[in-house]
């Protein structure tokens, strides 16, 4: 059958059933007395029927059954005529077949019938030609057995029963059956039944008949026809698949298979209709055409889930549907997001589009400017609607039907969600994150007025694979209490009804809105706490660039990964057994056949858990489930010594196993297991505790000492980069010796042997051993540096680290390393050898045969400009870092290079550098000049290379600066090479008055040692048409330049110090443009008389460069289109300033561009001789012209698309709609989102450290009020809003007691409220209401015409969760002054708002209002938070620094040319037009710290200084120095109005307008120095003061005259506040910084952390700060004393005899520097009091104590008691208990809280809160130890019972007495 057959045969089956037919309406209009009659004639009939009783027989019989049928689809016309087989194959599209199909059944004498209908089997091939070879099978049925006694199920069975009353029963089964969806080849078969079924000549018969309609009113109802019997309907559907493939046309392709059981249930009766659906086992499974590797997919995306509906609808009524989900789990794993990629894009009708370039057709724009007649050009602004006839309305009867209230209800609920994020490839993945969700929703009257209400309920967590248990990301409400929830969502939506046009207020100045059509709600109502970890940044990392790679579909190198989740290896050297019947672990894929196998040496076994065999389930709450999860067991039998151990494996750590076998001098053996993990696989090794670790590049083999101790035997070999686990036989000998020869090197086994257990008495042994040549006469001895390194692991499996169980490193390093970071190749050759080797630009090398203090290394800089320069240097460990290199050929040329020594893990590492490489992109000569007048190095523009630009070895590592000279120009002046990132202009003069303007920009290498110089010139002119045009500049009499088609070529202006004005004109001809001025930023179109019509000029200017572009004229760049739309009245028009009048009569436009560019860009216009009216043209408007008394024009301007508009037109309607106002429009979707608050904590986990924790909050209580009538709500001021919440907070309370409160209450002597009518009567009468600021909220709202969108950030803080922390809070905005509370309204942090204007018929974004405000803030840091930073974001196992990278993207940066220079700046892309855009300024307090945690508490805190004599004096010198206090950057704001800019321009000129600040207000750090004690504070405080007083009555003018006084009068108030506050600020800064020094002198870094936290707990007022600067000098004596005898017992425990001397130091410096501290501490502590007193500002606090982490590691959410109780122990007798004790609970003894009991695991502490000085005390301490027995609750409390002393001690009688 062809298209044509088909569309001939549909035409003649729709003619036929078409013929005698009269159309009726759906529901009929039944008169009243009509529907009488009928009623009581069915009255009639079903009387009679009963009489009527028959004998039933059967009536008819009948049987159809056919074999097959089988139809052939092709494209193209019939074939009738040709019957060519061939042409049809070559046709055919589809093949379609029935199998057997059979129809049976009879109908009795009373109307019953009964019949039956099976289908064997469908079949469907995709018979096209392309497809022979390929998958063509695209339906069939699944071969399935039937139950039956065998054979083949039927694809289709339906039983149909129909009783005598009517009743039916249909029941139809479906067998499973196999169907691939290609959405390529549905589409052609979609377009072939699409063909068109109406007949080409209609006839006569078919042509539509126009009637006549007449109607008359008569009273109607709306019958809706409802059957009169019961209707059942089963339809089970078992297991389909439905198959996506991602490929076709490949036989392996992969691709997705949906498998479901789906079982239909419907009854209808005339009541009501009920429908039951299941989907069971319902999922999504992925699937390979080759059935082969399609056994080997196990994995799911959907596991199997159940879905269930329900639908009741009752006749007249509503429809109720609910819909329920259980468990719906999914698993996304970067190949599923690959196939899913690969699937969607399938999809896409891949559509051939024609580009449209420039290039292809040239435009002749001769006639550009000329006046023309609009009629001719279609505007769409002018274009009138086709109005409707209204009489056609008249003629037809609208029936208005009443809407009833049917209460249609959808209920939906998906019990749990989980959405598992999968890292790995193919089928072994591994769950990394997991999203877990529960919804419920109701959804009400969808016929009518639409309404949602739902619920969503977030976790969320990711997999720590070290402890093998999921985290919380998204933590759990109220913490770990037992009544915590997950996160809540509530996602609201409802329909508006229609309502008028916005009305104006009683007051005529306040518009009432329309809601809109439709408003959606989210809103969360809890907290949004968020912790991210160091582990989870890892999970996070590498699962982002695992679904980066798929999205991009990259190709991802396979990783190896093991068969399953876990393998054993053994590197012993013995042979192990594995007992599965003891342990939790069975053999992979033989799981019940196996009960212990045996592991020899260095082999390996896969093993899978016991209850892993069944599939892996995630049931409600993964992270609540977990809670009791139990540890996983292995159990090992050693063969050789009959020993059996149990290993428990479920977290990854190192643990030491003793052996009962001991071997001379009596070392007892033992063995570690070594748990890791790689993407969620663990792998048990089993091994001795000593490895080998090989960093060279070459291997190495390694020999042991034999039991014999004169021969050494072979132990294995370590490989480059990588571990050898020794086995134990070669560890456990008598010597401990270990030897090492390169492997088939030519050399001999090391003479020295290294002992590794000589680690224990120096962990800082290292050794150079040396290999010699086999042949003497043959090379040099190879030298290998051996270091060792030991670490204690868990002894067996407790949680203890003892010397037994220590672990050895051996790690073998070269002496020396090599590195060239210059641009050029270096060759190198060691003293004593031939051979010179090359070392290209980025490359290192291993120099293995470099003897350190014994070997000379000779470098040679390779042909720079030319030359050979050479260098020779004495290999030693102290070398020094700048390297002279002399020419070969010429003595006195010399080449300073910096040589980068680092001696960091055992070796040095030699890297040789330039410091500068400079890049002459001027095509001029440079000539660069240092100090020395002598030093003077040319440039020629030739060069591509850099050139290596130094100074001499005095001055290079101080401040740089050279001079600059262009060709034979004078000297510039000096300008600096080292500010980085920092771009400028250099001027070298000349003397014909020439100057030369260069442009300077400084980059920094990517391995920080080199910066990059690049000179370009300032003025550079860019071509971006297809055709060349010429520059001349006016006043010069030199010739034009040509600028080449699509290219950039420099300018060097003549006349720079007159008028700076250039003209252009196409190369090869002679119409030049007007004179346009460079030296602004502009755009302009410069007209030309010939068929290019004109050309556009751009001129960026920056700091750097000025860039001139030039393009061809495209539609739209005109300066305005003028379109006279007026009947009878002429418009005429001129520049500004210009006497050449032009005129545009009626029914005219014409496009203008202005007639003198560098003039006033204004357009003046009049009409009929009246007074002008001038117009910027780049503002939109509307506007009257009077030209008589009863004669009106208006004008509007507007764009269209890019090109500005000025329409004259007597027709305001069509005034109205070119403007699209959409200010009044309704809006179509509201959408507001609210948040309560989010919070956000950054934690160390490897470190057990909370680092950040960032808030954003609600506000506290707001006022607001608003009109009687008015809908928009404003808030009182600050203090209005303290009182009216005291009078409210009193009133609830008298209510509460049964008082009768006043009914209208006065106020502050200003307010009088009713608080019961929330109504305000004076100082106005108005509406009242008490609300709060959500944390983050935001409205987007859609119109016809328009977008808007308001966000609010209420308030942002951010803070430092270090114990120690000099600056408890980060970031916080600057609280309001209390002198201004009463004149200041609250606002939010944060707060944008943007609209945006839509335009149907223009691409181009115009934004009507862009505003962002951002409050005043502070930020203070200090160098321990910036440690713990750098340490929290720096991966575990830091990549190596890939060099060769590093210098590939210097040479990018330094072979930039002009063009791409330019590019970069005057960048392409849709341009936005704004009419205002404005940010706020910023005004931040920056304070900087040098204190914070100290190195000494955590070893592996990067520090900047690592000599700890430097950092001594640093801290006591240098700190005072670099310190910074609340120093004031002040940015101003950044505005624009009436501008085109792309979004890569706004972006570039908003970071540049702050930055390009905020490094010149660097010079304020100068005055923030603390060693002077901040005198800019003075200055700040009352500058501040004055700043005020001059700042806000402006303001105020601004506003109005009423805010000018309020102004003055808040300013007067901060002078005096700021003066008194800041006054003595200045002295407490002195004295804290002479504090901080003398303390640094102590070398007591216990002493300085306490003095810090000290200092940081601010007192509550000025009695307790006095207090507490006593209490600094009582303690400072105190602890002076006490320290020379206390530190030296100290420092021997830590550090035995070493340390007890070192303790003894410490105690004599703190003699005399504890007291002078205490001294100064109380001075400082004193005026800091003193200030507090007078600041008006409020003091910031940490939201919430730093977390509490448990002893095992894992990480919960967040518990603010723990928290609390945690915090109380650490301060505790400066955290004497917190070394030694766990925290596990506490509670409060007294109601003030002032006495608590604490618990800990090793004992029971009562404390106390001082009153002085509000330090918290231990009254008595009990430990576990000293109780009797267990405690009991009595009637009196908690009842402890001790042991009996056997003695008793000093001091602690009385405790005991009151215990």
């Amino acid at each position: 059958m062809s298209e044509e057959d088909y569309s001939m045969l549909m035409l003649v089956v729709n003619e036929n059933l078409s013929e005698g037919q009269i159309s009726a309406p759906s529901s009929m209009l039944i008169k009243e007395e009509n529907v009488t009659e009928a009623l009581a004639g069915l009255a009639v009939i079903l009387e009679d029927e009963g009489a009527v009783q028959e004998r039933i027989f059967t009536k008819i019989k009948f049987l159809f059954e056919m074999e097959c049928l089988k139809v052939q689809l092709c494209h193209g016309s019939s074939f009738l005529e040709e019957k060519l087989p061939e042409k049809r194959l070559a046709c055919s599209l589809a093949t379609f077949q029935l199998s057997k199909l059979s129809i049976a059944g009879r109908m009795q004498s009373d109307s019953s019938l009964e019949a039956n209908i099976y289908l064997v089997n469908c079949i469907l091939d995709d018979s096209r030609p392309s497809r022979i070879g390929l998958l063509t099978r695209l339906m069939e049925r699944k071969s399935v057995v039937s139950m039956r006694g065998g054979g083949y199920r039927n694809m289709v069975d339906l039983d149909f029963d129909q009783k005598s009353n009517g009743d039916k029963s249909i029941q139809v089964n479906i067998v499973n059956f196999k169907l691939v969806l290609s959405i390529e080849y549905l589409i052609s078969l979609a377009n072939f039944f699409a063909v068109d079924k109406k007949p080409k000549h209609p006839t006569a018969a078919t042509q539509p008949v126009k009637t006549e309609k007449k109607t008359k009113a008569v009273k109607s109802y709306e019958v809706a026809v409802l059957p009169s019997t019961n209707t059942k309907l089963k339809l089970k559907l078992d297991q389909p698949d439905i198959i996506l493939l991602e490929n076709m046309n490949d036989s392996n392709s992969l691709g997705i298979v949906l498998n479901n059981e789906m079982d239909l249930s419907v009854v209808i009766n005339p009541d009501k209709m009920i429908v039951a659906v299941t989907f069971s086992n319902l999922q999504l499974l992925p699937y390979c055409c080759n059935l082969q590797k399609q056994l080997d997919l196990d994995a799911e995306i959907l596991s199997p889930t159940t879905i269930t509906v329900l639908v009741n609808a009752p006749t007249g009524k509503g429809m109720h549907i609910d819909v329920n989900m259980r468990e719906i789990i999914i698993h996304i794993s970067p190949d599923t997001i690959r196939l899913l990629t690969a699937i969607s894009n399938s999809f896409a009708v891949n559509s051939v589009l024609e580009e449209h370039t420039g290039n292809s057709v040239i435009n002749d724009y001769s006639n550009l400017w000329q006046v023309k007649p609009w009629k001719d050009e279609g505007f769409w602004f002018i274009k009138t609607e086709l109005a409707e006839e209204a009489l056609n309305f008249l003629e037809e009867e609208v029936a208005v039907l009443e809407v009833t209230d049917l209460q249609e209800l959808l209920i939906v609920e998906i019990k749990t969600m989980i959405i598992i994020l999968e890292a790995g490839v193919g089928t072994t993945t591994v769950p990394m994150m997991l999203l877990e969700l529960s919804f419920t929703g109701e959804v009400r009257d969808w016929s009518a007025l639409l309404s949602v209400g739902s619920s969503l309920s977030v976790e969320a967590a990711y997999y720590n694979e070290k402890l093998s248990i999921w985290e919380p990301l998204i933590e759990t409400v109220d913490g770990q209490n037992k009544d915590c929830r997950s996160w809540e969502l509530i996602v609201e939506m409802h329909k508006n009804d229609e309502t008028n046009g916005p009305l104006l207020g009683d007051d005529l100045d306040e518009v009432h809105f329309q809601a809109a059509a439709m408003t959606f709600n989210v809103i969360s109502q809890d907290n949004l706490e968020l912790t991210v970890t160091k582990t989870a940044l890892t999970v996070i990392t590498s699962l982002a660039k695992a679904f980066g790679e798929a999205v991009s579909k990259q190709v991802q190198l396979k990783k190896e990964l093991p068969p399953s989740a876990y393998t054993v290896r053994n590197y012993t050297g013995l042979d192990i057994t594995l007992l599965f019947d003891k342990g939790d672990f069975l053999l992979f894929e033989k799981t019940d056949e196996i009960s212990e196998v045996v592991l020899e040496r260095e082999a390996y076994a896969s093993l899978i858990l016991k209850q892993a065999a069944q599939k892996k389930s995630f049931g409600k709450s993964v992270l609540k489930e977990q809670e009791s999860k139990e540890e996983h067991c292995l159990v090992i039998k050693l063969n050789n010594m009959n020993v059996i151990r149990e290993l428990y494996v479920t977290k990854t750590n190192n643990r030491y196993f003793q052996l009962p076998h001991r071997t001379y001098p009596g070392d007892q053996w033992g063995f570690v297991v070594d748990v890791s993990t790689d993407y969620g696989y663990k792998t048990i090794t089993l091994r001795s505790h000593v490895q080998v670790h090989n960093h060279l590049t070459i291997p190495v083999e390694v020999y042991y000492m034999t039991d014999r101790g004169n021969e050494v035997d072979f132990c294995g070999v370590a490989k480059p980069k990588s571990l050898l686990n020794l086995p134990l036989n070669a560890v456990y000998t008598p010597t401990n010796e270990l030897f090492f020869r390169p492997k088939d090197n030519g050399h001999t086994i090391s003479i020295v042997p290294f002992v590794w257990k000589e680690l224990l008495k120096d962990p800082n042994l290292r050794n150079v051993l040396q290999c010699n040549p086999r042949d003497r006469n043959d090379g040099l001895p190879l030298f290998i540096n051996v270091i060792g390194e030991i670490e204690q692991v868990y002894f067996e499996n407790s949680q203890k680290k003892t010397i037994a169980s220590t672990c050895y490193v051996i790690h073998l390093y070269p002496t020396a390393v090599l590195c060239n970071l210059l641009p050029l190749p270096i060759a190198y050759t060691l003293k004593g050898t031939n051979e010179e080797l090359l070392l290209r630009s980025g490359d290192t090398t291993e120099l293995l045969t470099a003897q350190i203090n014994a070997t000379t290394i000779i470098l040679t800089v390779v042909n720079y400009q030319g030359q050979n320069y050479v260098c020779s240097k004495h290999l030693k460990t102290q070398m020094e870092e700048v390297w002279t290199f002399e020419a070969v050929d010429q003595k006195k040329a010399t080449l300073d290079l910096g040589a980068h020594i680092q001696c960091d893990s055992g070796f040095i590492q030699i890297s040789i550098y330039c410091p500068f490489w400079m890049m002459n992109k001027t095509s001029l000569q440079l000539s660069y000049r240092t100090d020395d007048s002598t030093n003077v190095i040319l440039h020629a523009p030739e060069l591509t290379e850099p050139v290596l630009f130094s100074f001499r070895p005095k001055v290079f590592f101080s401040k740089k600066k050279v001079n600059l000279k262009v060709e034979k120009s004078e000297w510039s002046e000096k300008f600096s090479l080292d500010t980085v990132g920092s771009s400028g202009t250099v001027t070298c003069n000349t003397r014909n008055g020439v100057s030369y303007e260069i442009g300077v920009k400084i980059h920094l290498s990517g391995l920080g040692l080199s910066k990059i110089v690049v000179f370009s010139p300032f003025y550079l002119l860019v071509n971006k048409a297809n055709f060349d045009v010429e520059v001349h500049e006016t006043l010069s009499e030199n010739a034009w330049v040509t600028v080449s088609a699509l290219q950039c070529v420099p300018f060097w202006p003549k006349y720079q110090n007159k008028k700076k004005e250039i003209m252009l004109r196409v190369a090869g001809t002679t119409e030049t443009t007007k004179a346009f001025t460079y030296q602004n930023m502009h755009s302009v179109l410069l007209a030309l008389d010939n068929s290019r019509g004109g050309l556009c000029v751009d001129c960026y200017v920056m700091e750097s460069s000025t860039i001139i572009t030039i393009d061809a004229y495209v539609d739209g760049l005109a300066a305005v289109r003028l379109v006279n739309h007026c009947l009878t009245q002429s418009i005429e028009y001129h520049q500004s300033g210009l006497k050449d009048i032009f005129s545009l009569k009626p029914g005219e436009f014409q496009l203008y561009t202005w007639d003198e560019p560098s003039a006033v860009q204004e357009l003046v216009w009049s009409a009929g001789g009246n007074e002008p009216q001038k117009n910027s043209l780049v503002v939109d408007g509307i506007g009257e012209y009077k030209v008589f008394h009863d004669v009106t024009i208006y004008w509007v301007s507007f764009l269209d698309g890019i090109q500005r508009v000025l329409l004259f037109t007597d027709d305001l309607a069509l005034a109205t709609t070119a403007q699209c106002a959409g200010e009044l429009e309704r809006a179509d979707q509201e959408v507001n989102l609210n948040f309560f608050g989010i919070g956000l904590s950054l934690v160390d986990d490897c470190l057990k450290k909370e680092v950040i924790y960032l808030t954003i909050t609600s506000s506290g209580i707001v006022w607001e009020f608003s009109k009687l009538n008015g809908q928009r709500y404003k808030p009182f001021n600050v203090k209005e809003c303290q009182v009216l919440e005291s009078a409210y907070q009193k009133y609830i309370l008298d209510v509460k007691l049964n008082k009768k409160p006043k009914k209208r209450l006065v106020l502050d002597g200003k307010l009088e409220v009713d608080f019961q009518e929330e109504t305000m009567f004076r100082p106005h009468h108005k509406r009242i209401r008490r609300t709060f600021q959500s944390g983050f909220w935001a409205q987007f709202k859609t119109f016809p015409h328009q977008l808007q969108l308001h966000t609010k950030i209420n308030r942002l803080q951010i803070d430092n969760q270090l114990e120690d922390a000099v600056f408890p809070t980060v970031l916080a905005p600057v609280p309001i002054p209390k002198s201004m509370v009463s004149d200041t309204t609250p606002k939010p942090f944060t707060e944008a708002s943007i609209i945006l204007r839509k335009n149907e018929h223009s691409t181009v974004k115009q934004y009507k209002y862009f505003k962002i405000l951002i409050q005043e803030f502070h930020v203070k840091v200090d160098q321990g938070f910036i440690n713990a930073m750098i340490t929290l974001f720096t991966p575990e196992k830091p990549k190596e620094t890939d060099k060769l990278e590093h210098i590939k993207l210097d040479f990018k940066i330094a072979h930039t040319d002009l063009k791409e220079l330019a590019s970069i700046t005057a960048s392409q892309g849709q341009k936005n037009f704004y009419d205002l855009l404005h940010f706020s300024p910023l005004k931040v307090h920056i304070s900087f710290s040098m204190q914070g945690s100290s190195s000494l508490d955590d070893p592996k805190t990067p520090t900047q200084i690592h000599s700890d004599f430097i950092n001594l004096l640093l801290q006591s010198v240098g700190v005072t120095l670099t310190e910074i206090h609340d120093v004031v950057f002040k940015l101003a704001f950044f505005e624009r109005e009436h501008v085109f800019m792309t979004q890569q321009q706004l972006t570039s000129k908003v970071v540049s307008h702050y930055t390009e600040q905020g490094v010149k207000q660097l010079y304020v750090l100068v005055l923030g120095l603390d060693v002077i004690g901040n005198p800019f504070g003075l200055v700040t405080g009352i500058g501040r003061g004055v700043e005020d007083l001059f700042y806000e009555p402006f303001q105020g003018a601004i506003q109005g005259p009423e805010e000018f006084a309020e102004g003055l009068a808040l300013g007067m108030k901060s002078l005096f506040g700021h003066a008194v506050g800041g006054a003595a600020g200045v002295v407490s800064r002195i004295t804290g910084t002479l504090g901080k020094g003398v303390a640094a002198l102590t070398l007591d870094d216990e002493y300085q952390r306490n003095r810090r936290e000290a200092m940081n707990r601010k007192p509550a007022n000025i009695q307790e700060g006095l207090a507490r600067g006593g209490k600094s000098l009582v303690l400072g004596v105190f602890d002076g004393v006490t320290g020379v005898f206390v530190k030296p017992v100290e420092g021997a425990k830590e550090e035995g005899v070493e340390g007890f001397f070192k303790g003894v130091g410490k105690g004599m410096v703190g003699l005399i520097t504890r007291p002078t501290s205490g001294v100064i501490d109380f001075a400082s502590g004193s005026f800091d009091a003193v200030k507090r007193a007078a600041e008006i500002n409020e003091e910031t606090h940490r939201i919430r104590p730093p977390r509490y982490f448990y002893p095992d590691g894992i990480m919960r959410a967040y518990n603010r008691y723990e928290a609390e109780g945690n915090r109380l122990l650490k301060e505790l007798e400066k955290g004497k208990f917190a070394v030694t004790d766990h925290y596990i609970a506490h509670a409060k003894v007294t109601q003030d809280g002032k006495s608590v009991c604490i618990v800990t695991d090793n004992r029971v502490i009562m404390v106390s809160k001082g009153d002085i000085f509000g330090q918290w005390n231990c009254d008595w301490q009990i430990t576990w130890g000293e109780l009797k027995e267990p405690p009991r609750v009595t009637e009196k409390g908690l009842q402890l019972m001790l042991k009996e002393s056997k003695k008793k001690e000093i001091g602690r009688a009385s405790c005991r007495e009151r215990v």
